[in-house]
């Protein structure tokens, strides 16, 4: 169905389904608060409009009156458990009484970077696209007016200029649009996986270049750093999503030393051990798969892994720096961060158009991309509509699998040649 063409650009079926999502937040607020309304659709929304962004720019204000100039400890931003390099931001002159203005300007530059980078759709993949779009997870984000929606924003802004400059020089100033945003917040750096595409000797030397800059930035601020990492490793896991979250369960056996107290009812503590078991079987299950696979991966190694078509080779794919920034920015805040927010969830957007085209090549990642699709559908809507967080974070745990698994065949083939030289004689023998 994916391969069908339409009449009418599926986009703009997107759009239909944006603005009615937003119209019945409008209808609503006559009867209830937009607020209250907007929980229901699974959104933990507040009264205050882009509270997030606000407190960005609030910050800003206090830079301005405090006169701050040094980048290490400001105070202004410690408060927002943002690191000091947002001072450096101060200059831009935006204001916090000005919030309501920028969050709905930044919101539609959100949109509009999202609908350029798709392209054209027909019915089927406008369906996924309006799915994602209006899911939970995307709504906060745009609620909330956090600032990875600007990054969302930029970092779109560099895969066009990524995916259709042939000068070096202006995929340069892409690869400086995403570090200079890894320095601002930090995770977007897992981004620069795209520099990859990059032949073998200019990519060793970029690496090189961004690697130590950024750990010299690192090691400058690890101070900061810190305090960032406990103000966001706190509390509850529900909305987020990464190993940390997964690995806490304390709080489901906090549950049960509840019931033995007599503190809870039994029929709750019986629904978590229900979620339990089911999480110990898909693991078993995962467990099972990964083994199978295993000895497909020496197949690889000798055949399907390094293509002697370079015309087919996955490196090739159309949207593959797209694919190679989401992967890094999924996989890097998953294993290395370890438990953020699911709004961070909306850069998976930028894979969807590789997903989908891999899905219609029919290719050795066609199974693979459709279990992905799958799997991001169901982690945007499972945070606020699942009654616990394990099973979410057991769809999150195989998305990462799979993610990974589908990098590693879509690697540029100078890597893959050097993977297949010092792995294929070890499993064969």
């Amino acid at each position: 169905m994916l391969k069908k063409q339409s009449e009418i650009d599926g986009r703009f079926l997107v759009i239909a389904a944006l603005l009615g999502y937003f119209g019945l937040l409008y209808l609503a607020n006559f009867f209830v608060p937009y607020h209250k309304f907007w929980r229901r659709l699974g959104v933990p929304a507040v009264k205050n409009p882009f509270i997030d962004l606000g407190a960005v720019l609030g910050a800003f204000d206090c830079d301005r009156l405090t006169g701050e100039v040094s980048l290490i400890n400001n105070s202004c931003f410690n408060q927002i458990s943002y690191p000091s390099s947002w001072s450096s931001l101060t200059w831009l002159g935006l204001e916090q009484r000005d919030t309501i203005f920028w969050g709905v300007f930044f919101a539609l530059i959100f949109y509009g970077i999202t609908l350029i980078i798709i392209g054209r759709l027909n019915y089927q993949e406008a369906v996924v696209y309006a799915l994602i779009l209006c899911s939970p997870p995307v709504m906060l984000l745009v609620e909330r007016g956090n600032v990875d929606i600007v990054i969302y924003s930029w970092l779109g802004v560099g895969l066009i200029i990524i995916k259709n400059s042939r000068a070096l020089i202006f995929r340069l100033c892409a690869y400086l649009l995403i570090f200079f945003w890894g320095v601002i917040k930090l995770f977007p750096i897992f981004g620069l996986v795209v520099i990859i595409k990059e032949k073998r000797n200019l990519f060793l030397f970029l690496a090189a270049i961004f690697t130590t800059a950024f750990i010299t930035y690192f090691l400058a601020s690890i101070g900061e750093m810190k305090t960032i990492s406990q103000a966001f490793d706190v509390g509850n896991v529900w909305f987020r999503f990464g190993y940390k979250a997964l690995l806490k369960v304390n709080y489901l056996i906090s549950q049960l030393f509840l019931f033995t107290s007599g503190e809870t009812d039994i029929k709750k503590t019986i629904r978590y051990m229900m979620y339990i078991i089911m999480s110990l079987l898909t693991l078993l299950i995962l467990t099972r798969v990964l083994l199978s696979k295993f000895k497909i991966f020496q197949q690889w190694l000798s055949s399907d892994f390094v293509s002697t078509d370079s015309d087919k080779s996955l490196d090739k794919s159309q949207y593959i720096d797209y694919f190679r920034l989401a992967a890094g920015i999924y996989l890097g805040n998953y294993l290395v961060i370890g438990l953020v927010f699911d709004y961070k969830l909306t850069f998976l957007i930028f894979a969807l158009p590789q997903i989908l085209d891999w899905i219609k090549q029919e290719n050795q990642l066609s199974l693979s991309s459709s279990m992905a699709l799958v799997a991001i559908v169901a982690t945007f809507y499972a945070s606020p509509f699942l009654y616990t967080w394990v099973v979410d974070e057991i769809i999150n745990l195989l998305l990462f699998v799979n993610l990974l698994y589908m990098a590693i065949l879509s690697m540029p083939e100078w890597l893959k040649i050097l993977v297949h030289r010092r792995l294929s004689g070890k499993f064969s023998a």
